[in-house]
């Protein structure tokens, strides 16, 4: 009800429109369950635990942290729709800002949110948010323990002694939306896949520094470091720059990674994550250790493409600078400030030339420009007005001296390479190249005692044309394909 005053109205929102509302904010299962987990972290917990049920009668989700847990007053401003200004500055710590993740990623997902808690007195206090409650009573009515005898199973008790919070989600009528129960259950269970994938990439630096420890259905996630992919092969580490807002210090650290024929095929379909190698390109955001953009180049005008699928870069933020950066609710993506936009832009532009550079070296016989030993390339690349356009060198000691022995033969051995070089099924190999899990070798690879024929080979016929043994092992020594065997002149 409207209090009447001549000079304005007060208008408070009606409650069910509202959470209605706030279920709407566009999360996934993952950011929903990412959120809660950030309070957690907030909290000082070391383990987080969820689990996670489906049947017929009583679908849940459960999170439950060994932090510092609330009173019943926290508690109840913990519970409360915008408990906090996000103009007011935070610990800097805080993994939080607008005072809406609790409910806006919980409604999300479910619509019964029950809490809780226990602080260092011992004390337990519950609060329960469901909205079928708030629709019949067409008020903000919270309950003060669980909502029925399921509620009260599902709850449970702590796993441990001392403080903590547990968070429960019921009513998943957006994790099991089709009533059908092997449907529902194979959909939940991927949908809990990507979670883990989702916590491991989010939280690895927190996993990996050993300051928590995030278990799903009593499985420990394991930490996803999205910039080193291999044990034996290390990422190259670009140039460190540091940038400053309002004296905030903002660290870029660019990376390139080693090309995937470098890699296992174990980890080859663990750089997949979620969206795959090629998505997973670009700025990764963080903000106080904990990642907000995952593989992307936010509004950069830069596309997605195969070739730079290699080039990562890591942007550290702290969090007194959230305005700037415009970091949404579900702290699942953000804007780069006008100020430094032009000089993370060069870096990325930078940082994409390398990469590039990286992934078509392999087998890819072009003269690199400024490469300080003379090359002599079996294949050449030329571009003009935007078109690039890969031929063989006819000027390569091995094709002239073919051409030489053919003589009034020769046009015919030069026209067949002109076929082979127009029939190489170059979509079918970019796409073959895209795909981690197929493997690429190239006739030779591997094979250094047949290399070591030809060469010897082509030794032997270049000395019969005419020239010193010398002369010719110089001119095979230059060529890229015999540049592994280390030959001397």
């Amino acid at each position: 009800m409207s209090k009447q005053n001549p000079k304005y109205d007060i208008i408070r929102p009606e409650p069910e429109s509202l959470l209605q509302s706030a279920r709407s904010f566009g999360y996934t299962v993952e950011t929903a369950i990412a959120d809660l987990i950030d309070n957690s972290i907030t909290a000082n917990a070391s383990e987080i635990k969820i689990t996670y049920g489906i049947d017929s009668y009583s679908s849940f989700v459960r999170v439950e942290d060994n932090g510092k847990g609330m009173n019943e007053k926290e508690l109840l401003n913990a519970m409360r729709v915008g408990s906090f200004n996000p103009l007011h500055s935070r610990h800097e710590n805080d993994l939080g800002r607008f005072g809406l993740g609790l409910k806006t990623a919980s409604f999300s997902q479910c619509r019964r949110l029950t809490v809780k808690t226990r602080n260092k007195s011992g004390k337990e206090f519950i609060r329960c948010w469901d909205l079928d409650v708030v629709a019949k009573e067409e008020d903000w009515v919270l309950l003060r323990d669980c909502a029925d005898k399921k509620s009260e199973k599902n709850l449970a008790g702590f796993s441990s002694d001392g403080a903590g919070t547990i968070v429960l989600w019921e009513k998943l009528d957006r994790l099991v939306e089709l009533g059908e129960s092997k449907s529902d259950k194979e959909h939940f269970y991927r949908k809990f896949d990507n979670v883990r994938k989702h916590l491991g990439i989010t939280f690895h630096r927190f996993i990996e520094e050993g300051e928590t420890s995030i278990l799903v259905n009593d499985e420990l996630i394991e930490a996803v470091n999205p910039f080193h992919v291999s044990v034996g092969v290390p990422s190259t580490e670009l140039q460190e720059e540091q940038l400053s807002i309002r004296n905030q210090h903002i660290k870029i650290q660019p990376y390139v990674l080693p090309h995937e024929s470098k890699l296992s095929l174990d980890e080859r379909k663990e750089l997949q994550i979620i969206k795959g190698w090629t998505e997973h390109q670009g700025i990764y955001l963080y903000r106080n250790k904990r990642l907000i953009a995952d593989g992307t180049w936010l509004d950069l005008n830069f596309r997605k493409k195969e070739s730079q699928r290699l080039c990562r870069i890591c942007i550290d933020i702290p969090n007194t600078l959230d305005t700037e950066w415009q970091i949404d609710v579900k702290k699942a993506s953000a804007k780069i400030p006008d100020v430094i936009r032009k000089r993370i832009k060069s870096i990325c532009f930078s940082s994409i030339e390398k990469a590039i550079k990286i992934y078509t070296t392999r087998g890819a016989y072009i003269r690199r420009k400024g490469q300080k030993k003379e090359i002599v390339y079996l294949w050449l690349a030329k571009q003009k007005h935007g078109i690039k356009n890969y031929y063989i060198n006819e000027k390569h000691p091995l094709f002239e001296l073919i051409a030489d022995y053919l003589s009034d033969e020769s046009d015919v051995f030069k026209d067949y390479m002109k076929l082979i070089a127009e029939a190489i099924p170059v979509n079918l190999i970019a796409n073959d190249f895209s795909d981690p899990e197929t493997i690429i070798e190239t006739p030779l690879q591997n094979k250094t005692s047949a290399l070591e024929k030809i060469f010897e080979s082509a030794l032997t016929v270049l000395v019969g044309a005419g020239h010193s043994e010398a002369e010719a092992k110089k001119q095979l020594n230059a060529m890229e394909v015999f540049q592994k065997l280390n030959n001397k002149a």
